[in-house]
């Protein structure tokens, strides 16, 4: 019996090594898939949707400089495209991206909230308003923040 005890001992323990090694060394794959520019004019009501929103506290609109937002002229959307797959046994959770703004940037538009499931993959979109005359590029510098299984992780990405 003792020879049968430490046996389940050696095989709990070398399962809770693993588990422990699969939940650290976890790592989502993010690819940036390019973005698209179009005239705030061109989507008036999503313009006006979105500045509505802001006016009301909304979650999904992180502000960068939108203390005085103009008429829709003056700005132009900016939409990122993220493949995030997920190819680990555990869902990532809480999925958040951070945009570092350039000057003219005005606001972040940024989905929901949402979990990627385990084996499975998402696309993700990402729209910045920014001022059309005020914009040297549109490439920025992102980070991509998730938990999978209660541990924080961050992947820096460059959105093109």
């Amino acid at each position: 019996m003792k020879i049968f005890a430490k046996c389940l001992t050696v095989i709990a323990i070398a399962a809770l090594l693993l588990a422990g090694y699969v939940v650290i060394m976890s790592t989502a794959q993010v690819t940036a898939e390019g973005y698209r520019v179009e005239a705030a004019a061109d989507r008036e009501d999503s313009f006006n949707g979105i500045v509505n929103a802001l006016r009301s506290g909304s979650d999904s609109i992180v502000s960068y400089d939108a203390d005085e937002i103009g008429s829709v002229d003056q700005y132009v959307f900016v939409t990122y495209t993220i493949r995030l797959r997920n190819s680990d046994l555990l869902a990532l959770e809480w999925i958040d991206l951070t945009v570092e703004s350039q000057p003219g940037d005005v606001l972040l538009v940024k989905p929901a909230v949402q979990d990627i499931p385990a084996l499975n993959q998402s696309v993700l979109s990402y729209t910045i308003m920014a001022q059309r005359a005020g914009a040297p590029g549109y490439e920025r510098a992102a980070t991509l923040s998730y938990y999978i299984y209660g541990h924080y992780k961050e992947i820096p990405i460059t959105l093109r």
